[in-house]
């Protein structure tokens, strides 16, 4: 049975703060191409090529100019490449503002890239480089110099982010709700599936969470909390020797049968058989 290892930044870093870069000349770094969750945010930057990546069991494709942002805990792969030249910032959350730790929590709720202004590349590829070189010198890694370095070039993600939040500008109250909603829907899906039981915690009406989440992720309430539990489930199936009735229990469902009915259409596919395809 295959086991969902977890990388913790202070593993590979002393600082925090953590520098992979690949080349398409022969790759600096190996990438890592099996799933696996971090403590830590990953900020990707493609200067050219592309790559495909697993986020949470969704696909993406980075091409040149493109940023990725991966939050901590979510269960992510790389697949495969193609000419790549890139670099991956792995920074410890502390240094991360609260404030842009909510931003980037909303951006993700609709997906993981974003597209770069030529000015935003050229200053990447600027800091990426000036990075490099003073994290590889030898000696004690000048450690203020490094994180102004990341927290710049987590500025200018951020920036780019910012600017396609306001051009898809929604209420933020819309988007508050929504984050509130799905942290609650992380604590408390073992212990109900109503869309009602979330509208309750949090005092308001079941009509208003539905209008602010669908308008902020483009999916029903409801359809939030299937996704929640077919994820959940899809982890246990790949990374647990648990038979499907236990998953089941696990995630709140006396009816082992009504569970494998919406875990299948929902993924297109029965629990077994998922689990039997990812041996």
């Amino acid at each position: 049975m295959k086991k969902l290892p977890r990388h913790r930044v202070f593993d590979i870093s002393d600082t925090g703060i953590h520098l992979r870069v690949f080349s398409a000349d022969g790759m600096q770094h190996t990438p890592v191409d099996y799933a696996h969750q971090d403590d830590y945010y990953m900020f990707g930057f493609v200067e050219s090529g592309e790559c495909d990546i697993h986020i949470d069991f969704n696909s993406y494709r980075l091409t040149a100019h493109c940023a990725a942002l991966v939050l901590p805990g979510q269960v992510h792969s790389f697949v495969q490449a193609t000419g790549l030249n890139a670099y991956i910032l792995m920074i410890d959350s502390a240094f991360i503002e609260e404030t842009s730790k909510r931003s980037f929590e909303q951006y993700t709720l609709g997906t993981q890239t974003v597209e770069l202004s030529p000015e935003q590349q050229t200053e990447l590829t600027s800091l990426f480089t000036i990075l490099a070189g003073k994290l590889a010198q030898t000696g004690k890694h000048p450690q203020a110099l490094a994180l102004h370095l990341s927290l710049a070039i987590i500025d200018i993600i951020g920036e780019a982010i910012t600017s396609k939040q306001t051009a898809h500008s929604l209420p933020q109250r819309y988007v508050e709700h929504t984050i509130t909603f799905r942290n609650l829907l992380k604590q408390h899906i073992e212990h109900s599936h109503s869309p009602s039981y979330y509208a309750r915690m949090m005092n308001i009406s079941l009509m208003y969470l539905n209008e602010a989440v669908k308008g902020t992720t483009g999916f029903s309430v409801s359809q939030n909390i299937q996704y929640e539990i077919v994820t959940r489930a899809k982890r246990s199936l790949i990374y647990t020797s648990k038979s499907v009735k236990e998953i089941a229990q696990e995630l709140g469902f006396e009816d082992y049968a009504y569970f494998t009915r919406l875990f299948s259409k929902t993924a297109g596919i029965s629990p077994t058989d998922f689990r039997k395809n990812h041996k």
